[in-house]
């Protein structure tokens, strides 16, 4: 409990400025937060419904993608109310004792969220990268079981992470969480530049070759399809990148410096950016991927008729 106690003093000192100096920053965050709920959850339900029905992405992928898709409904149901619980109780008092619940559920509930993406973003990189460089090879190595093992273990690893967060004092768990973020940023590019350049590797021998002969053509229509998926999913990673990097730079800046309005106002509205890509990633799936783009849009005009 003191534990507990002392880390909300921390994050609420570190964090959170008084609402007389920042009151239109919390203001405008809570009314973003408050359409994002919305969209974080519907957008990813559609998803997950859609990819439900696609026939053309392996089970493998369409597992690891659900499972980014359900980590993104999470921050709808959990992290996007909660933040603004904690902002309107911070707008009312700037005092522990009458936040250290909500605070701290929502300290850790968008501490493991963010962490299980950042894993989740990178198995699909190395799920992608396999298909296109173990070619036969990646049915009998990738299986459906193996990838429900890995999503279960990505959910252990980064509560393990959080727990060492939470029981630790504040520097040394905010240390841990970022070190971890830039260790998992890191390998998050490694594994995206490999699959691109393999990617573009393939997409030009695939056109040089695939005017040779029809039957030839035939023969690499899955090597296509995987080509075609790995270069998509690129895009889930340049969302990622874009609302995760801002937040661990205002982040590492705010731990080796004493806090202040304009790092308070910033560590806020990149928090909110981190959260806004649980509603863009159901975006770059619709625009990017023609089959769930299709199977969304037959399922809202049947929803349209039924009403």
């Amino acid at each position: 409990m003191g534990v507990t106690r002392d880390l909300c003093e921390e994050v609420l000192i570190k964090f959170y400025a008084k609402a007389e100096y920042v009151d239109s920053v919390y203001i405008t965050m809570n009314v973003i937060n408050g359409l994002l709920t919305f969209s974080a959850i519907f957008g990813n339900a559609a998803i997950i419904f859609a990819l439900q029905k696609a026939s053309s992405i392996p089970t493998t992928t369409k597992i690891l993608m659900q499972s980014l898709a359900v980590t993104d409904v999470c921050s709808g149901f959990f992290s996007h109310p909660l933040y603004i619980a904690v902002v309107t109780r911070i707008r009312q008092s700037h005092e522990c004792k009458h936040i250290q619940g909500v605070l701290m559920a929502f300290f850790v509930i968008s501490a493991v969220q963010v962490s299980v993406s950042l894993q989740v973003v990178t198995v699909i990189g190395i799920d992608r990268f396999l298909s296109i460089t173990l070619h036969l090879r990646y049915n009998e190595l990738v299986t459906p079981n193996r990838v429900l093992a890995v999503v279960a273990s990505v959910w252990v690893l980064s509560l393990s992470i959080v727990f060492v967060g939470v029981s630790n004092e504040f520097l040394v768990g905010e240390t841990v969480i970022l070190v971890f973020g830039y260790v998992g940023m890191l390998l998050l590019c490694i594994v995206y530049s490999k699959v691109y350049f393999v990617a573009r590797r393939h997409q030009v021998n695939i056109q040089s070759q695939a005017h040779v002969t029809a039957h030839h053509l035939s023969n690499t229509t899955n090597p296509v399809r995987n080509v075609t998926l790995a270069v998509k999913v690129l895009y889930v990673f340049v969302v990622f990148v874009f609302c995760t990097l801002p937040y661990l730079i205002t982040l590492t800046v705010l731990l080796i410096s004493d806090p202040n309005v304009v790092l308070q106002g910033t560590i806020q509205m990149s928090a909110v950016l981190v959260m806004l890509n649980s509603s863009l990633n159901p975006i770059v799936f619709g625009l990017k991927m023609k089959e769930i783009r299709q199977i969304m849009k037959s399922e809202f005009r049947k929803l349209f008729r039924c009403t």
